[in-house]
């Protein structure tokens, strides 16, 4: 064996993922996440590239629980849950790995690591050098021999840096055979092994050097002179021990295979080529083609036994044709004004609605036909193939303003570029995505192609496929009619089949009121509110950026003066520097790069040191400025003068809406900052005011009604002060003895207990100690004994159906309810119990919000719905209706749905979304 390559695939996955996954890369072909993905095996090959392994082994962690947290009940308890949008992707990785030809080693209750000690332990002799990628400082204790070595990730994602014996004893002052005594002493944050606390790296490789193991501290314990020391020692003992043995590595497990089982396969093979290729990685596709110096192959034949065909049949390709006659526009609208159901979609300049340029429309009535119309566009090449918008409107505009139902996919996009280009489009009935969505909220996207690929066996041309990617990359208008009607007549028919598919699992599903009902209404709620927007005050913010400049140079001033001299404030190496080397600061997260200086570890070193709040004030002013007071001035549509969000229907698991350009939900709440944003959204006429309607603690009233508490039944049906009772209790002092202080802690408890808190959580919101936040989570079921019968439940509930539901029955699935694994089963406990109430919340602002926009429509007002954001809704009001107005929105609100308690809206107007706010 030449070369053995050991990859730690959970660790190179999350590098992956937290190098791309934030620029929120998504796949071209599913419309999934994918940074995590792209990122292990853009990294893979470049490993592979530079290192030329002979042999390659992908370990990973295997599912259920550990061999080490039978040993210690808290062993990793403190990691946070996976990103949802991460979970999907690791198996994608495992799929994708296992697809192009690599084994994948797991072993039923042991870690990546001991199947990478075994690995090393079997090969130590046989293989000329064996390479282990991981950042795990207790894997140095693998390399006693020379020819073993680790290579882990520095800055860049395809950059790394070998790490040998020599160097390890350099870092750490230790031999590398003395590792699992080091980890004995510091212990391991990342896995909750928690060492001898108080003493430090520095502190572990004195007594190591001095007395060579644990064993020989604990022999020699009377000898050491410092008395703090000896303490920390002799009475952590039991930790001490228990951390070496966490932190041992197993070199014996039986792995069950052969040096041929891991030679490295041909990943650049036409298969593996195509196989990147099919599953919408057209740039690790061209990646592996070119460094295989060969063009990527057409894609083959689907094969007539193929093993996925036994259970979805291939669905065969349509008969799509490209209308450039008005004489057969005439004829074929003549058709479709029979048409059972219509799909309809458009094809245009910008994914923006608001921007966008019509350039065609398609259309299906039945399965395998499609048509596609493209309009004249002066950016256009082929004008000959193209008809007049006038001469398309007056034919296909009664079609598509006609009773025939129309379906389509997110066809709130097409709907709102369809009514700026003057057609009206009616009796919308079915919207794919939304379906898909309803059936399946769970950490899932809804895109066409994808949908295709899952229920029809069907692979779409994929936008890329038409217009190119990268300097080849065109424009839709420049590409002839005819390649673009294959492409979006394809789009419409296979809307259309995959709309007789859910119509059906719809029915079947017991959901089917919240699409009818819920989701179809909103999308012309939302397009009427996307297509209005809300004006925005550009001088406003072109001062506000000046401002936030002048605060972001006094705070690095303030930084630097602190620090005790210059240093670049965005870097996290000098600023780990700074904190933990030159101001000894406590370390409270280690990450592989060193000590984390992130937002989390930040806060809970507030009040150690002035510097700290100054480094979170310049983190929040140059977040804010680049994200909105720099951004918001260019999204400004120069058509309208006004910002045009948009809103997403199928992102949140809860059924809340989000938006983007701009990201509305963003922008702080409460603080200074978030009201200098809000100041200014405006209005443009001085016959219009804001108003914003907001519920109130509607959350918190929601849990009162299901869990039938009749404490918090009470408190509301009285209207008496929920925090202040609840303060009361917590304190156990009389309502009127609460301050100000224990009220507003109390309110911290209040909605954090709905979001499932641990004691943990509590105590770090509060920043109180871990025993009195466990003891007010106690009072508060005590005073509220409710809850906790709703809670628990909710779990069985979860637990015995796998989701739980909203009160209009909302589902979502609670996945890893009934795992053995502690996070994750703590995590899905914890979605179990705050998504009926957060879901039910979103389900009454969407009621509201249609009753809101028939009676806009209906009574003819002048004044508009502009803006939903959390529990919140944003009007442009006009002067002359402003009483009855609010006072009708305010009633749709508070009757949306009837609870066993007041629902409560409050309100005001402004000039602006501040004043209002």
């Amino acid at each position: 064996m030449k070369r053995l390559l050991i990859i730690d695939g959970h660790a190179f996955v999350f590098r992956a993922y937290y190098a791309f996954g934030a620029s929120n890369l998504t796949n071209s072909k599913t419309g999934k996440p994918s940074g995590a993905t792209f990122g292990f095996f853009k990294m893979l090959f470049k490993l592979i590239q530079d290192y030329t392994p002979s042999h390659i082994a992908m370990t990973f962690d295997p599912g259920g629980p550990l061999e080490r947290g039978k040993i210690f009940q808290d062993y990793k308890a403190n990691r946070k849950p996976m990103p949802e949008d991460l979970r999907p992707q690791i198996q994608e990785v495992m799929d994708t790995l296992e697809k192009i030809g690599f084994k994948i080693l797991k072993v039923e209750g042991q870690e990546a690591d001991d199947v990478i000690g075994t690995l090393c332990e079997t090969y130590r002799s046989t293989a000329k050098e064996i390479l282990i990628f991981s950042g795990d400082k207790d894997l140095y204790q693998l390399l006693e021999k020379k020819n073993i070595k680790m290579l882990r990730g520095k800055k860049g994602v395809t950059e790394f840096v070998e790490i040998d014996s020599a160097w390890v004893k350099e870092e750490l002052g230790v031999d590398v055979k003395q590792i699992p005594d080091y980890m004995g002493i510091v212990g391991d944050t990342s896995d909750n092994i928690p060492g001898v606390k108080g003493i430090g790296d520095k502190g572990a490789s004195k007594l190591l050097q001095e007395y060579k193991s644990l064993d020989g501290v604990y022999k020699n314990l009377e000898k050491i002179k410092n008395p703090g020391l000896k303490t920390k020692l002799s009475e952590q003992k039991e930790n001490a021990y228990l951390s070496k043995q966490l932190a041992t590595i197993r070199r014996d497990l039986q792995l069950g295979i052969t040096e041929k089982d891991i030679e490295i396969p041909d990943y650049k093979s036409d298969a593996a080529i195509l196989y990147f290729k099919s599953q919408g990685y057209n740039v690790l596709s061209k990646d592996l083609a070119k460094s295989a110096g060969k063009e990527v192959p057409k894609d083959p034949e689907p094969a007539a036994d193929s093993s996925e065909n036994v259970t979805i049949p291939t669905a065969e390709k349509g008969s799509y044709k490209l209308i450039s006659s008005i004489d057969e526009l005439s004829k074929i609208c003549r058709g479709l004004l029979k048409s059972r159901v219509l799909s309809v979609d458009t094809e245009t300049t910008s994914p923006n609605p608001a921007m966008a340029e019509l350039v065609g429309i398609s259309f299906s009535n039945q399965e395998k036909t499609g048509f596609y119309v493209s309009v004249k566009n002066n950016a256009s090449l082929f004008q000959d193939k193209s008809l007049n918008l006038d001469e398309v409107r007056e034919h296909l505009g009664p079609v598509l303003s006609s009773q025939v139902p129309k379906v389509g996919q997110n066809i709130k996009y097409d709907l709102i570029v369809l009514e700026n280009h003057g057609f009206v489009l009616n009796n919308i009935q079915f919207d794919t995505m939304l379906a898909s969505y309803v059936l399946r909220p769970e950490g899932r996207r809804h895109n066409m192609d994808d949908l295709a690929k899952e229920f029809l066996n069907y692979n779409t041309i994929t936008y890329e496929d038409l217009v190119g990617t990268g300097k080849k990359k065109k424009e839709l208008t420049d590409i002839d009619p005819e390649q673009v009607a294959e492409y979006a007549a394809e789009d419409a028919d296979v809307t259309f089949r995959l709309y007789q598919i859910f119509r059906k699992s719809i029915k079947d599903s017991g959901v089917e009121p919240i699409l009818r009902e819920m989701e179809m209404p909103l999308i012309s709620v939302l397009a009427k509110m996307e297509k209005t927007g809300i004006a925005l005050d550009v001088p406003y913010f072109e001062e506000l950026a000046r401002d936030f400049d002048r605060e972001i140079r006094h705070l690095e001033s303030e930084i630097h003066r602190q620090a005790g001299g210059p240093f670049n404030i965005a870097s996290t190496k000098e600023l780990q520097k700074i904190l933990f080397d030159n101001l000894k600061l406590r370390i409270v997260k280690k990450t592989q790069t060193g000590f984390s200086t992130d937002h989390e570890v930040l806060e809970e070193l507030v009040g150690e040191h002035p510097i700290i709040e100054k480094l979170l004030d310049y983190r929040k002013y140059t977040k804010l400025k680049s994200t909105y007071v720099d951004a918001l001035p260019k999204m400004v549509n120069p058509k309208t003068g006004r910002i045009h969000t948009s809103y997403n229907q199928t992102i949140a698991a809860t059924g809340r809406l989000s938006s983007t350009d701009p990201n509305l939900q963003n922008i702080p709440i409460r603080d200074r900052e978030g009201r200098l944003l809000r100041k200014g959204f405006t209005v443009d006429s001085n016959d219009y005011e804001i108003l914003s309607l907001d519920y109130s603690q509607i959350e918190l009233r929601i849990m009162a009604h299901i869990s039938k508490d009749p404490a918090m039944l009470e408190a509301y049906n009285h209207g008496l002060d929920i925090h202040k009772r609840t303060a009361a209790a917590l304190y156990g002092v009389p309502e009127i003895d609460v301050t100000h202080e224990m009220r507003d802690k109390a309110k911290v408890v209040n909605f954090s207990v709905i979001y499932g808190v641990t004691p943990y959580g509590l105590s770090r919101n509060l920043r109180i100690p871990r025993d009195e936040a466990k003891s007010f989570i106690e009072r508060y079921m005590t005073q509220y004994p409710g809850v906790k019968s709703y809670m628990d439940s909710m779990v069985e509930f979860a637990e015995k159906n796998g989701y739980v539901q909203t009160l209009t029955g909302r589902r979502r699935p609670v996945t890893d309810i009934n795992s053995t694994h502690k996070s994750a089963k703590e995590a899905a406990k914890r979605i179990a119990i705050n998504s009926p109430i957060q879901g039910t919340s979103a389900d009454m602002i969407k009621i509201a919000m249609i009753k809101i926009h028939e009676d806009i429509e209906k009574k003819h007002y002048k004044s508009r719905m502009l803006l939903q954001v959390h529990d919140e809704l944003v009007f442009e009001v006009h002067k002359k209706e402003k009483d009855d107005f609010k006072a009708s929105m305010k009633k749709h609100m508070e009757t949306a749905m009837s609870l066993d308690l007041p629902i409560v809206v409050e309100g005001k107007f402004g000039v602006n979304w501040d004043e209002a706010h």
